[in-house]
C-alpha cells in the first residue's frame, strides 16, 4: 500500500459572505505534498494565497474540499483535535515576528513547548539550544528580543516554528520586511533546516526571484491553482 503524502489537498474552496456580496477566494483547488519538499506558493495580491496558507495551517476551515494530513482528514477533526494536528504537524513564519519583546530570545524560542507541554525540562533546554545553534542564534540566547535586528529577530521567530519539530514549515512572506542581505540569509537557512532536519517548506510569496529559489512554484491566480511546476533549484 502507498504511504500517505505528509499533505493532499482535494477541491478546496473558501467562499467569504453570502448571496451577491459572496466572494470566492479559493476555487477547486487540488494538490499534493511530499515529505520533506521545499516549494512555494506564488501569486499576486489578493489571488488567494494567503487565505490557501490559512487553510492548509489549519487555522481557518474550507467551504469545500479537505485537507488531509498523513491520510488524516483535517475536515472531520472537532476543534480541539485540530488544534492537536496542527501544533504537532505544523509550524508558522509570518512576515511580521511577533516576539514577545519582554522575553529573552531563548524564552521567545522555547515558548511553543512550554505551552504543549509534552517535553521536559531537560529535553526542552537541550531542544532550544539546538534550535538556537542551528540557525545560528546561540551568541544572543539570553538578551532580550527587542535588542535584536530585523534579520535576528526573523531567525529568532524561525527557530520557534521550529521547536515543536514540525513536519510542515508554512511561511507567508517570511522576507517581505527585509533587505537583500537579510532575505538571502533567511532563504539559506530554510534551505539548510529542510537539508538537516527534513522539514517541508512551503513558502508563500509574491516576489518571483524568491520561488525561483525552490524546488517547486505552484501559482495561485483568481483563487485557482494555474500551475504546478518542478523547479530545481540549482544555486
Amino acid at each position: 500500500m502507498a504511504e500517505s503524502p505528509l499533505l493532499a489537498v482535494e477541491g478546496l474552496g473558501k467562499i467569504y459572505g453570502s448571496g451577491d456580496a459572496a466572494t470566492h477566494a479559493l476555487k477547486g483547488v487540488s494538490f499534493e505534498f511530499a515529505e520533506a519538499e521545499f516549494a512555494a506558493i506564488v501569486g499576486q495580491s489578493g489571488s488567494g494565497k494567503s487565505t490557501l496558507l490559512n487553510l492548509l495551517g489549519l487555522l481557518d476551515t474550507p467551504t469545500s474540499g479537505n485537507v488531509r494530513y498523513r491520510g488524516r482528514d483535517a475536515g472531520s477533526l472537532g476543534k480541539p483535535d485540530r488544534a492537536e494536528l496542527r501544533n504537532s504537524l505544523i509550524g508558522f513564519v509570518f512576515q511580521f515576528h511577533h516576539l514577545l519583546p519582554e522575553f529573552s530570545v531563548y524564552e521567545n524560542v522555547a515558548m511553543p513547548a512550554l505551552i504543549a507541554g509534552t517535553v521536559d525540562d531537560t529535553t526542552l533546554r537541550s531542544r532550544a539550544e539546538d534550535t538556537l545553534g542551528l540557525l545560528g542564534l546561540e551568541g544572543v540566547a539570553n538578551k532580550n528580543a527587542n535588542a535584536l535586528s530585523g534579520g535576528q529577530k526573523q531567525r529568532v521567530a524561525i527557530a520557534r516554528a521550529l521547536m515543536n519539530r514540525p513536519a510542515l514549515l508554512l511561511a507567508d512572506e517570511p522576507t517581505g520586511n527585509l533587505d537583500t542581505a537579510n532575505t538571502d540569509l533567511v532563504y539559506d537557512l530554510f534551505r539548510e533546516v529542510n537539508k538537516q532536519t527534513g522539514t517541508a517548506f512551503l513558502i508563500v510569496t509574491h516576489d518571483r526571484n524568491v520561488a525561483q529559489r525552490t524546488d517547486r512554484i505552484l501559482e495561485v491566480r483568481d483563487g485557482e491553482l494555474v500551475a504546478d511546476e518542478c523547479n530545481r533549484y540549482l544555486g
